[in-house]
């Protein structure tokens, strides 16, 4: 039996010692307590919960009781709920009549009895169980009724389908251009007017006499019974061919397919099944014999032409690799440039609020949310790093190589980078290129060649080619027949990159000895230096950003009253939710001053020589000026200028390339909160101790 529900009561009074007393007289098993201190409070209650009764005191502040009630009546949902009025005031008559009128069941003068008003409760909490044992066993009921309908409509709707698909299998039977038919335990129990008229039978009832055997050909009689037969004893799918004379005399070659049928005791019923006349067919086989000899001529001048067109092909897969990395770098970018600098204004407004809330409680949510943000920031700097490394466009192919052997490390795979005494300036599409196929040649060394270091050696060579080799200490393989336990070239992968090295004018070569290792050898021309061929240093640009004015790219705000010891402050990022963040955080501190902040590395440089700054809180990735550029300008024109980098991605190379810019240190973003101020502090005193 299903539990019931406990019945609701909804306690109202605007003191809350009279509310806590009547929760007391009030409280029982299978029965709730709601409790409200206004009308209001209770009228949002009442559209939340089912009442089974309701206790309301007359005299209340903004609304009594009264009115409170013919409201409740005036609702369809609440008119039917029983109304206790409770109230301190005199026994008059008056006051009786009128909340009878309001649509009182009872009217009780404090204080209150407590037996009473349990009793009366009780009652009233009675009426409404069996009302809703009531309306409960209805819906049972109509459920039940329900249930006896459909499944007659069903038994009913099961009945007219088996006969209209009986009418149906006759009537697709007799049209179908086929021959189908039925043997059961004494022979031929149905056959369609196409075997009818195949036979040259008028009548149905000539079906019993009919024999099989008498219309095959003799050559094919026996193979068709042992067939048969054959398939009878097993229970199994019947088919076969042979030769079958027809009404008129003539032999037509016949394809039989048929299955068996069988009882829910498992008994073998018979067989149905269908015969095809494929005379043609056999006709077409002898055709295509004929026409082989021109098959292969056509399938050579068909190759000819393929042949003609894989350079175009080869074009267009390469095309598809760098559509496939511009949008990666797109995506990689809308991630860098909106969803992480989010995160960390999110994570830096937290870290702010943690220590101005009190209660453990509120305090441990808010620094597991502040986790939860961090991880966040991981992941997304993660998913931009598999997307695109930043490495890459920053820095060039050699450190971007150097990023993915760390990567592989992580996967317990060593790897050693090594290059020429040439230095390599590639072009962008070329070092895509050259990337992907590097760390998917390292991917295949992880997964299949069972090895744990691995090399990667660049080398310009003296006909101006440019050779990366891949080795491996792995099990290796046989190149002539591709042993699972190497990396074997006839794989999709291998196969892309050798379409991508040949689109390039160069090439892949395997050489592997089976427990010696493996070479990827990828040769292709040196663009380096050639005309034309620089790559696309500009920053990405999103296409739905517009460029914003110079209004809203500088935005300076002096102190009204700055002592000398104040540190002023310039602020620059891209993103002004960030800049804002920052100087939300900086402008508690009294001994420090934001005196302006810019959007871009070109604003940055025009405001320091305005406004002087001690401090410049220098965001990395920025369009047109970016902050490495702008840092090393600063530098050499205000060299007592104290730069400080900020940036989501915080990587080695990163840091080394601010440094040598003239950055005094180099901060995540994330991390500004808790360590922006002290850095700026540190960074000052360095600054006094150098000069």
């Amino acid at each position: 039996m299903l539990t019931k529900s406990p019945a609701t009561i909804l306690l109202i009074d605007d003191h809350e010692p009279n509310l806590m007393a009547l929760s007391a007289i009030l409280s029982r098993d299978n029965v709730r307590i709601l409790q409200a201190g206004s009308a209001r409070e209770a009228l949002e209650l009442l559209l939340k919960h089912d009442i089974a009764l309701a206790v309301i005191d007359v005299q209340m502040p903004i609304m009594d009781g009264f009115e409170l009630a013919e409201l409740m009546r005036g609702s369809r949902r609440t008119q039917h709920v029983p109304i206790i009025f409770l109230t301190a005031g005199p026994k008059d008559n008056l006051h009786r009549f009128r909340g009878y009128q309001a649509g009182a069941v009872d009217f009780l003068y404090k204080p209150i009895e407590p037996e009473v008003l349990r009793s009366k409760t009780g009652i009233f909490l009675d009426l409404y169980r069996q009302r809703e044992d009531l309306t409960r066993q209805r819906d049972e009921f109509l459920t039940l009724a329900e249930e006896k309908a459909r499944l007659l409509r069903e038994r009913d709707e099961a009945n007219q389908r088996l006969r209209e698909s009986e009418m149906r299998f006759r009537t697709l039977s007799d049209s179908a251009p086929v021959i189908i038919w039925m043997h059961g335990p004494n022979g031929c129990e149905f056959v369609n007017h196409a075997c009818l008229d195949f036979l040259g039978i008028d009548a149905l009832d000539q079906i019993d006499i009919l024999d099989w055997a008498r219309h095959v050909h003799p050559d094919d009689r026996h193979h068709a019974a042992d067939t048969y037969l054959q398939a009878t004893s097993l229970r199994t799918r019947f088919e076969a061919s042979f030769r079958c004379r027809r009404h008129d005399g003539s032999y037509r070659w016949i394809h039989s397919v048929g299955m068996p049928t069988l009882s829910s005791d498992g008994g073998l019923l018979g067989y149905i099944g269908a015969s095809f006349d494929v005379t043609e067919r056999k006709d077409a086989e002898q055709r295509l014999q004929r026409w082989s000899v021109d098959l292969e001529q056509a399938v050579s001048q068909k190759t000819e032409e393929l042949l003609q067109s894989q350079d175009h092909l080869r074009a267009l897969t390469t095309e598809l690799n760098l559509t496939e990395q511009r949008e990666r770098k797109r995506l990689a970018a809308d991630l860098h440039d909106y969803l992480a600098q989010l995160l960390v204004v999110v994570r830096m407004k937290l870290q702010q609020a943690i220590p101005l809330v009190t209660g453990d409680r509120v305090s441990e949510l808010l620094k597991d949310a502040d986790q939860t943000l961090t991880q966040s920031l991981d992941y997304t700097r993660s998913l931009v790093a598999e997307l695109t490394p930043p490495t890459l466009k920053e820095f060039g192919l050699l450190q971007a190589l150097n990023w993915l052997a760390a990567q592989m490390q992580r996967h317990g795979l060593a790897v050693t980078v090594r290059q020429g005494p040439a230095p390599l300036a590639l072009p962008e599409d070329q070092a895509v290129l050259l990337f992907q196929s590097v760390r998917e040649l390292l991917f295949n060394v992880l997964k299949h060649a069972k090895a744990t270091e691995a090399c990667i050696t660049l080398t310009v060579k003296d006909d101006d080619q440019l050779e990366v080799v891949v080795s491996d200490d792995g099990c290796g393989f046989v190149p002539a027949s591709y042993h699972r336990c190497g990396t074997a070239p006839t794989r999709f992968g291998l196969f892309s990159i050798q379409e991508r090295m040949a689109a390039m004018g160069g090439q892949l070569v395997i050489e592997s000895v089976l427990g010696r290792g493996t070479r990827a050898i990828l040769t292709t021309p040196n663009w380096s230096g050639r005309p034309g061929s620089e790559a696309d240093d500009s920053p990405a640009q999103t296409g739905s950003e517009t460029t914003p004015s110079r209004s809203d790219l500088i935005q300076i705000k002096r102190p009204p009253h700055q002592s000398s010891s104040t540190i002023g402050i310039l602020l620059v990022d891209d993103h002004a939710m960030v800049r804002q963040g920052l100087r939300s955080m900086l402008e508690q501190y009294e001994d420090v001053a934001v005196v302006g902040d810019a959007s871009n590395g070109r604003e940055a440089l025009e405001l320091v020589e305005r406004l002087r700054p001690a401090v410049v809180v220098m965001d990395i990735n920025m369009p047109g000026v970016n902050g490495i550029d702008a840092t090393a300008d600063i530098k050499a024109n205000h060299p007592e200028v104290t730069v400080i980098g900020l940036s989501v991605h915080n990587t080695a190379e990163t840091r080394q390339a601010m440094l040598r810019a003239g950055a005094t240190t180099l901060i995540s973003k994330e991390a500004a909160v808790d360590e922006l101020y002290a850095a700026i502090r540190q960074a000052l005193a360095d600054d006094g101790v150098r000069r």
